[in-house]
């Protein structure tokens, strides 16, 4: 299988994980690239990269009325270089034929092209179909379920992001043969070396727990949404994605090589997780349903597992599709409240001053928004009243 427009950083090397030197532009392909441009890369064929072969990787998305964004997805992940892996959707009851669309793309039935997108070359053609695939309900109906190249799940409710994703790191540890799983969005569109990258970098003498992708916007293909994830501050009640907005070819190797430093969580929109992480850490905290998971997840395993970055690990994100997040839906506005309170009150109750502080600056400045100031509202008050009387 051919890899166009991969973004090579030193993370094959045996043990390294480090990009370009300092002062040099990253060796990386522009997004317009053309597949015929591309050279096909050499694979090692010993050291740590033989172990990234042996590691089998279970793939899981959380679909949600989505069935667009995740077939694209999933074509882009049927042409994946990496030899071992399982793709898990996780349907979260949708009312949109999501599970019955995405059944029809898997036999052949059904075709989909993006249309007017820079990022076709990732999904089309089409893959060769039929696509083995199987369809489970709720976790009664697992028993001895083997897992196929396509495993589609009905969680039988909308369990949120962290529900959805622990259905399916679930059903993956039940096939007892993971060594990863890769929580990736479904709004999402996968460079073919992604995942090569990420499990190398997770297979370095550090031994992190989780690592994180380089994430572009699928609509802007050559800005940054974020290095692997984001810095988080516990006094302001915020977080700020590293690199967000920059363009690649403007940031230096020696940026590249100091993000691990400032990374406090891994962006769930490409996480790759570790059996032993899920093993000693648990599962992530589905009381969220959307929003501050991830930073939950890492606050939980600090000091037992470190966060990493695989710069080399492109993955391009449609951002928040579900949630109208570029919109600043009522939905989005009142889980990130709710969800941050959430947060403070368990796990950093010594800075929850801080949080209510930043809470009510951030609803003073959008008192003109007056559905926004009532979403905000009707988030704090769910997440005192109703928590206290459950």
């Amino acid at each position: 299988m051919r890899r166009s427009d991969s973004r090579p950083d030193a993370a094959l090397e045996p043990g390294k994980g480090a990009p370009e030197p300092a002062g040099s532009e990253p060796a990386v392909p522009g997004p317009d690239a053309s597949e015929g441009d591309a050279p096909e890369p050499a694979a090692p064929a010993s050291g740590r990269f033989a172990l990234v072969r042996a590691s089998r990787v279970y793939i899981v998305l959380v679909n949600w009325n989505g069935w667009h964004d995740s077939i694209e997805c999933l074509e882009s992940l049927l042409r994946l270089g990496y030899p071992d892996y399982r793709i898990i959707v996780c349907d979260n009851d949708s009312s949109d034929g999501s599970v019955e669309r995405i059944l029809q793309w898997a036999e052949g039935s059904l075709s989909h092209t993006p249309a007017g997108t820079p990022l076709a070359r990732f999904s089309t053609p089409a893959c060769p179909k039929p696509v083995e695939c199987r369809v489970a309900g709720p976790e009664e109906s697992w028993p001895d379920l083997p897992c196929a190249t396509l495993t589609v799940l009905r969680t039988g409710a909308n369990l949120g992001f962290a529900g959805g994703n622990n259905v399916g790191i679930r059903f993956a540890r039940r096939q007892g043969d993971g060594a990863f799983f890769w929580l990736l969005n479904n709004d999402t569109v996968a460079a073919p070396d992604a995942l090569d990258h990420l499990v190398a970098r997770a297979l370095a003498e550090d031994n992190p727990g989780i690592v994180g992708s380089t994430l572009f916007y699928y609509h802007r293909p050559d800005t940054v949404q974020a290095l692997g994830g984001a810095c988080f501050s516990k006094y302001r009640g915020r977080s700020r994605l590293i690199g967000l907005g920059r363009q690649w070819d403007e940031i230096p190797g020696e940026t590249l090589r100091r993000v691990e430093q400032s990374l406090h969580w891994v962006s769930g929109a490409s996480m790759l997780v570790s059996a032993p992480f899920c093993a000693t850490i648990g599962l992530m905290e589905e009381r969220y349903f959307l929003y501050f998971e991830e930073l939950d997840w890492s606050i939980r395993a600090k000091g037992r597992f470190g966060l990493g970055y695989a710069s080399g690990s492109v993955v391009y994100h449609k951002q928040g599709s579900a949630t109208n997040e570029v919109g600043r839906s009522a939905t989005s506005i009142y889980y990130k409240v709710r969800s941050r309170l959430k947060l403070y009150r368990k796990l950093l109750p010594a800075y929850l001053p801080f949080c209510l502080a930043a809470t009510a600056l951030e609803a003073l400045v959008a008192r003109k928004d007056r559905r926004g100031l009532r979403t905000m509202w009707r988030a704090m008050a769910d997440e005192f009243c109703r928590e206290e009387k459950s």
